[in-house]
């Protein structure tokens, strides 16, 4: 469990000044983003982040108003070079993993990649086993 990153789910109204709120909730309680991504559609964003301390978060955020979800998921710091990310891609598919959704940030000539797979124990171990850097989730939090 010591891989397993707690992200918070958001669903925001796809409206001007939703997402500052959404911000602005979290940073007015000292609650820290370490990386975000907002989808959109024609009615409602989804907002998923990492933050410095989930608990907190859920917990500001729902004296808001808004209505927050925990999913777990994994987190893979690589190298800033060609290949790195179709490398880390080919060891999950190769071992009959699906990725739901990917996403990135960058930090000091790496690249941090949050999965979200089907089977996120055999997932972290495929990619332990195969040396590769999955972060613990102790990384992001305070």
């Amino acid at each position: 469990m010591k891989y397993f990153v707690k992200q918070l789910t958001v669903f925001l109204e796809n409206k001007p000044g939703e997402l500052a709120s959404f911000t602005h909730i979290l940073s007015g309680k000292n609650v820290n983003i370490k990386s975000l991504i907002l989808v959109e559609s024609t009615e409602y964003g989804l907002v998923r982040a990492i933050v410095d301390n989930p608990q907190k978060a859920k917990a500001v955020l729902e004296s808001a108003g808004l209505s927050v979800r925990f999913s777990d998921v994994l987190a893979v710091k690589i190298k800033d070079e060609v290949g790195s990310f179709d490398r880390i891609v080919t060891i999950l598919s190769k071992n009959d993993i699906n990725i739901l959704y990917t996403y990135s940030f960058y930090s000091a000539n790496s690249g941090i990649f949050i999965f979200s797979i089907d089977n996120l124990q055999k997932g972290i171990n495929t990619l332990l086993e195969a040396n590769e850097n999955v972060l613990e989730a102790a990384y992001f939090y305070e």
